[in-house]
């Protein structure tokens, strides 16, 4: 574990790849194609949402978000991203492009604190401040 927790945090700039977000019009048929697809199983369905995970927890999990419809306008797909300290990680990202859209506050089990960020594209991702635990252990 600890080589994991020294690769994780020095070769990759403390960046981990937690939740890859894909927005979808019917869940239900988008969850019995990915778990086919990756082998994952429904870690979490609420409301309009579902988590798939890997059965070993490896691998970042998916997160299928129902919309009213797709929009071309509008990110269909965002990344996750775990950081030991986001406030960090998002000042270096805007010396390598990125744009601040909006900080985010932790709000309980639905959001965790961090940041919005956009690429030089204006893909939107998430920098989310995990701590170091979140290198030294499978995604769970």
């Amino acid at each position: 574990m600890r080589h994991h927790a020294r690769v994780a945090g020095f070769e990759t700039h403390g960046l981990r790849v937690a939740r890859v977000g894909v927005d979808c019009v019917d869940v239900d048929r988008m969850i019995r194609f990915w778990s086919r697809a990756l082998g994952y199983e429904v870690a979490r369905r609420g409301g309009d949402t579902a988590e798939l995970r890997h059965p070993a927890s490896a691998g970042p999990k998916l997160l299928l978000r129902q919309v009213r419809k797709l929009s071309p306008a509008r990110n269909r797909l965002q990344l996750d991203l775990y950081a030991v300290d986001a406030e960090r990680v998002a000042g270096w990202l805007a010396t390598l492009g990125a744009k601040r859209v909006r900080r985010l506050e932790s709000n309980g089990a639905s959001t965790e604190a961090g940041y919005l960020l956009a690429d030089p594209e204006g893909n939107e991702f998430r920098v989310i401040t995990a701590g170091p635990a979140a290198f030294t252990r499978p995604f769970v």
